[in-house]
């Protein structure tokens, strides 16, 4: 494996960059990445970065008050850090937790918890709420600031060239991550295959964006909908990994032939006008070679439904509230860390092809957890809807996690399923309902839903 200020001059050189993300089993956690919008109590109108009622406002009382450790560029607040607990921001002002690992949900829950009362105890007197949902729900795209991150500017001038929804995506989109590790390589790209085969269904069980510009907007999930014409280059599923003997090489030769959104050097970015990483190890980029920051700096780049760094990141959830969060991570802990959940959970998936689990993911986008699956090769009648297979997915993270020993994290999954009964099968269907009522449309109101960030004990 080369250095990290070592100069990375052909593709070998980054062989066994994945394998050395390996972890013993008793060493693997759970992380957590959860996004949420912020509005102004009174008139739903969008935090602003700037000012007194604003993000930057915010994080400059974490760290003066509360001794949160500051994340500055060019002399402006992004983010802030206490422990292994960092806040960061999206590049339309979205507040993002991003966790530290846990051994167990327990240990998630408290982390959360705090970072939740750590924020709204400075939001609420500010009159600022934080809304779980995974697209804005009021504001007009052009009335959404952007934060003044360098490496965003670029993005943003680079997107609408490769897609019709990349500034929807940046500045109007929330979602819920769970990152997991991975002991070797076989372990890896079975993870990776399998969360990439059931990731449209929970997509469509956690669809949560129903709303834009206060009004209806056709889908369950527009989140996901943005992801779908956002950039066909570095988004979506990935062909190679339901392949059998797929491994790091594959996964590794795809992100080297995407474009590069830009170089770092000093504190600039420097936009990399569709050079792919492979181009920059044969033939350098203004004069500069890559190192090993610079292939980290690219993954990050990256976005399809499961990413693989030196860990995996389930990238498929809108954002809903704290206690969904946790829900999502069970789920994945569940199914990914159990052997015989997860070989159970990829024999429900495997027999589809390319083409039809990306028109399930497209599927989903719109119709949620009604989205029809393929079809069996034999099969008769209607078509079994996402909804009803990912009940069963639920229902082999449960079991997983009782053969992981950790039962009682099940209850994050059984309140979870609760809900979708309760609510028609996805959280989007709870807002479309109260949307219908006759006070259902008022702003306040529905704020105030989705800002709701209790967050009950594991018990």
């Amino acid at each position: 494996m080369i250095d990290r200020d070592a100069v990375i001059r052909k593709e070998k050189d980054l062989d066994g960059y994945f394998e050395a993300g390996a972890k013993p089993r008793d060493l693997w956690g759970v992380g957590l990445e959860y996004e949420r919008f912020g509005v102004l109590r009174g008139s739903s109108l969008p935090v602003p970065f700037e000012g007194p009622a604003s993000v930057e406002a915010l994080i400059g009382r974490l760290v003066r008050e509360r001794g949160w450790t500051p994340t500055e560029e060019a002399g402006r607040l992004l983010g802030a850090r206490l422990g292994d607990t960092r806040l960061t921001l999206e590049p339309g002002c979205q507040l993002e937790l991003s966790g530290g690992v846990h051994r167990d949900l327990e240990s998630m829950r408290a982390e959360l918890a705090a970072f939740l009362d750590a924020v709204e105890s400075f939001s609420r007197p500010a009159g600022i709420a934080w809304l779980g949902v995974g697209m804005q729900p009021f504001a007009p795209l052009e009335t959404i600031p952007w934060i003044p991150k360098r490496r965003y500017a670029i993005m943003r001038d680079y997107l609408p060239t490769r897609g019709a929804r990349g500034h929807i995506m940046m500045k109007q989109t929330a979602c819920i991550q769970a990152n997991l590790d991975y002991s070797s390589e076989n372990d890896a790209m079975d993870k990776l295959r399998t969360a990439l085969g059931i990731s449209p269904l929970v997509t469509a069980i956690f669809a949560n964006s129903p709303l834009t510009e206060g009004r209806p907007n056709g889908s369950l999930s527009r989140r996901a909908w943005a992801w779908r014409d956002t950039d066909p280059d570095r988004c979506g599923l990935l062909p190679f990994a339901y392949r059998d003997g797929a491994g790091f090489a594959d996964y590794l030769a795809w992100s080297l032939d995407v474009p590069m959104f830009f170089v770092a050097r000093g504190d600039g970015y420097h936009p990399a006008r569709g050079v792919t990483f492979r181009q920059f190890i044969r033939q350098g980029f203004e004069g500069t070679r890559p190192t090993l920051d610079d292939f980290e700096l690219h993954l990050t780049t990256l976005f399809p439904e499961v990413r693989l760094k030196r860990y995996l990141e389930m990238r498929g959830a809108d954002s809903c509230d704290p206690a969904a969060a946790m829900a999502l991570a069970a789920l994945w802990k569940g199914v990914l860390y159990d052997d015989a959940a997860r070989r159970q959970a990829w024999t429900l998936v495997r027999d589809w092809s390319f083409e039809e689990r990306v028109a399930l993911l497209d599927a989903v986008c719109s119709l949620g957890p009604d989205a029809p699956l393929p079809r069996g090769r034999t099969s008769r009648g209607p078509a079994p809807r996402a909804g009803e297979m990912a009940g069963e997915i639920l229902g082999l993270a449960r079991a997983g996690l009782a053969a992981l020993g950790a039962a009682e994290e099940s209850i994050w999954i059984e309140r979870f399923e609760r809900r979708l009964r309760r609510d028609g099968g996805c959280p989007a269907r709870r807002i479309l309902a109260s949307w219908e009522k006759p006070a259902g449309r008022d702003r306040d109101r529905l704020v105030e839903d989705l800002s709701r960030d209790t967050l009950p004990a594991n018990d």
